[in-house]
This record gives C-alpha cells, structure tokens and sequence, in this order.
C-alpha cells in the first residue's frame, strides 16, 4: 500500500507537468494565431513592391500535356490599384510523351495588373502581360525524320486572374491563373501553338521601396 501511495504522489506531478505544458501550447498557438491577425497591413499600396517564386504547373492545348516551371513574379505599386509586373518562367517539362512537341517553353513577360479593392487582406486583381518566349520544337520532316528547331523567340500575349491575402505588411498568399497565347514557325512545315494556362500559388514578399506623399489638408472655405 505504501508502495502504490508512494507511485501515486510521485507520478502525479508528472501529469500535472504534461496538462501545463499542454495548455501552455495552447496558448501559445493561440497567441501566434492572433498576432498574426494583429499584424498590419498596407494602407497605401502606392511605392510598395512583391516578390515571389515557386514551381509552377501549366497546360499545353496543342500537345494535350501539363508542363512545369520554376517561376519568378514581382510587381511595383504606382498607385493603390495599378502595378507593374515582370515575370520569368523557365521550363523543365515540357515534352510529350511522344518524340515530337515543344521541348523547351521559357518566357518573359511583362504589363499592368489592376486591383478592385482599396487595400485590405482581401486583393483580387486582373494583368495584361504581353512577353516573349524561347523556344524549341522537335518535329517530323517530309521524310518522317525527327529534327529539332534551333532556339526562336515567339511573340506571346498573356491575361492573368489572381487574388492576394495579406497577412501582414511582410508577406502574403496568392493565387493566379494565367492564359497565354501564341505560335512559333520555324522552319518547320507548320506552326506549333503555344496556348496554355498556367497555375501559380504560394507565399510572396513584400517591400515597401519609398513612401506615398501625403495629401494636402484641404482648406476650409469662408
């Protein structure tokens, strides 16, 4: 009896360690959670730029494959709701299963995004990003042999649809879907389409690069 007594008041501080350090978890997560949610964001937008990276997933419709790419986006805020925006996009699936198709899809794009909303957590925004791509065809000659176009640069129009939420003024989420449009000829016997969506998603950066300039305090009227 004295044994089991002596087990029980030895084993029962140990518990109540576990319950506190369990609550003190709790509590913690609790307090990441509402910082988080304490952290402040952007008022004006304007002067501020984002930065981000990921691998991205896309689609050719011509050559019915998904492709993907490491991905780079940044963007520059000269007004509350217009940005500028740079991308590069470089390829390292792009080849159908069979011998022929594009081989190699690198881009560059470049335009303005527009953003519906004043600055809040919530960002939806649309871009118009015209660019250019490098690329590189394997086709059939007339005598059935696969050749390899030399490296061209094609043309190329994009439209993008996305939406930002901002946990605080460091960084962000994002989503975005891009559409791309365009052809490269060659030297082959017919054009090969670029045509594609691409899909994009993750944490992004931000960085405010100057200050927006304050407006003037009106002036009360006699």
């Amino acid at each position: 009896m004295e044994y089991e007594k002596r087990i029980g008041v030895t084993t029962w501080p140990c518990n109540r360690g576990r319950t506190v350090n369990r609550l003190m978890l709790v509590a913690a997560i609790t307090l990441v959670g509402l910082s988080s949610q304490a952290q402040k964001i952007w008022e004006n937008r304007t002067g501020c730029a984002i930065a981000q990276g990921d691998l991205a997933p896309g689609y050719l419709f011509a050559q019915k494959t998904v492709t993907a790419y490491v991905d780079g986006d940044a963007a520059i805020f000269f007004e509350n709701r217009f940005a500028a925006e740079g991308a590069l996009w470089v390829s390292f699936a792009t080849a159908a299963s069979g011998p022929t198709g594009v081989k190699v899809n690198d881009a560059m794009f470049w335009g303005a995004e527009y953003h519906f909303l004043k600055p809040s957590r919530w960002d939806p925004y649309v871009s118009l990003t015209p660019g250019v791509g490098l690329v590189s065809v394997a086709y059939r000659n007339g005598e059935g042999v696969v050749m390899r176009t030399p490296y061209e640069l094609a043309p190329l129009g994009s439209a993008s649809i996305g939406c930002n939420y901002y946990v605080g003024s460091i960084f962000h989420f994002f989503v975005k879907v891009q559409g791309v449009f365009g052809q490269v000829t060659s030297v082959m016997p017919t054009s090969s389409r670029l045509d594609e969506l691409k899909f994009t998603g993750g944490l992004a950066f931000n960085l405010r690069l100057w200050k927006p300039k304050k407006d003037a305090p009106k002036q009360k009227g006699w």
